[in-house]
């Protein structure tokens, strides 16, 4: 039954968000959670393996002269902790509604894995939904996140407004420990797309990754701003599917 089921979860992954029926959702949220349970626990391995910090000859040489330089007490480097930080810049746009649902879970599956997490939703106006996924359980937070309250949901996207709000009211969210995530089609109605706000998040960020869930053939054409903010990023990746977000995680955690 176990092996139906994966085969059954597998050919689902291979489809795209935008197409998922009721039932399918269903097993996807179950697929999201175990995916951020297999990133933590990558995490964790590297960070117990990480803590001694590199061995460091010198010292050890050093410090096992009086038995003759045979290395009886190792020393190592000692690593100066590190903290990592991660913001999202999640589109909640009708037209990415399925994806942003997703990625909003993975996102609050992450919270314990990093030091802050700030998540913000945008269409057009952005607003922060920080808190709300901290003091909720995942459903209640994605449904106070997605129906309306915190921004108007049903706007028509602009990726420059939401971007230059950012900029003016939350850049200071952002620093050289931090990766940002952005995660939208770049469908930006022929608006402005200020992408110079984005190149002023790279300057401070640690890196900026970019996760689209449109097929990267439809990139750049008709309103799609995606070759205006690509120069901007160190990973923009097609995600428009599980197997795809599995696949880019393993790159991260990789990188």
């Amino acid at each position: 039954i176990k092996q139906k089921e994966d085969q059954r979860l597998n050919q689902i992954g291979e489809k795209s968000f935008y197409y998922l029926t009721e039932e399918e959702l269903k097993k996807m949220n179950e697929a999201v959670t175990r995916l951020a349970q297999r990133l933590k626990n990558v995490i964790t391995v590297r960070r117990k393996r990480s803590k001694k910090g590199r061995f460091d000859i010198k010292r050890t040489l050093r410090q096992n002269l009086e038995y003759g330089g045979v290395p009886f007490k190792l020393r190592f480097e000692k690593r100066k902790k590190e903290k990592p930080q991660v913001v999202i810049l999640c589109d909640v746009s009708d037209s990415v509604r399925n994806a942003s649902r997703f990625m909003l879970q993975f996102v609050y599956s992450l919270q314990d894995l990093y030091s802050r997490v700030r998540s913000f939703i945008f269409v057009a106006d952005i607003g922060e939904v920080t808190e709300c996924f901290r003091n909720n359980d995942a459903k209640e937070a994605l449904d106070v996140a997605l129906k309306g309250d915190i921004i108007n949901v049903y706007a028509h996207s602009n990726f420059g407004y939401a971007f230059r709000n950012f900029v003016t009211d939350h850049l200071g969210a952002v620093n050289k420990r931090t990766t940002v995530i952005v995660l939208g089609d770049a469908r930006n109605n022929y608006n402005l797309p200020h992408d110079w706000c984005l190149r002023e998040i790279r300057q401070r960020a640690k890196r900026v990754i970019w996760l689209n869930p449109e097929s990267r053939n439809t990139w750049g054409f008709g309103d799609s701003e995606m070759d205006r903010y690509a120069p901007h990023c160190d990973l923009v990746e097609e995600c428009r599917n599980l197997n795809q977000l599995y696949r880019v995680v393993d790159r991260l955690v990789a990188g």
